[in-house]
């Protein structure tokens, strides 16, 4: 009712993982120890957090989120020009793009290299839409503290149906 999502510590053991040292966000590692037949014993989660600094404002004991970021293995990693790594989250990436222009409806950003990034958007998407979004994504990557990007646009998003659409997705595997 106060607009937060609160963590069932009722029922499940967390622990949290961070990505980075100093970063808020957090991976939740889960423990339920209500399970009767299949044991779930610190199972690491995908999900990027990052968790309330204090109590929620509705009284629960309940840790309360402050924000879900996305999903991990879709966290671009880059390094910036001082040679540190940085990470830009699905969200980031996702707000740039749909904040640039409203004509924007359907999209795909892939990381393709250590500085390479592919934005997919619809084929009759009007220039200055596509323009606006390369710019944005590009920007949003520089102020996160990333690299210039070799950003490359297609016309065309292939939209799966036998699967979930990630419009945000790390398919570059090798890590900075």
């Amino acid at each position: 009712p106060h607009g937060r999502l609160h963590l069932a510590e009722d029922v499940v053991a967390f622990e949290f993982e961070y990505p980075n040292a100093g970063s808020p966000l957090a991976a939740p590692l889960v423990t339920d120890f209500t399970r009767r037949t299949q044991i779930m014993a610190r199972y690491r989660m995908n999900d990027l957090m990052e968790l309330a600094d204090g109590p929620c404002s509705c009284g629960s004991p309940l840790q309360a989120v402050a924000r879900i970021e996305g999903r991990q293995d879709d966290v671009f990693h880059f390094v910036s020009g001082e040679g540190v790594p940085v990470m830009v989250t699905p969200d980031v990436l996702r707000n740039a793009v749909v904040d640039a222009d409203r004509a924007i409806t359907t999209f795909h950003i892939a990381q393709t290299g250590p500085a390479a990034v592919r934005l997919s958007l619809a084929a009759d998407l009007p220039a200055r839409a596509a323009m606006a979004a390369t710019a944005a994504l590009a920007a949003a990557i520089r102020r996160a503290g990333g690299p210039e990007v070799e950003l490359k646009l297609k016309a065309g998003v292939d939209v799966p149906f036998d699967r979930k659409l990630r419009r945000v997705e790390r398919v570059w595997k090798d890590r900075p």
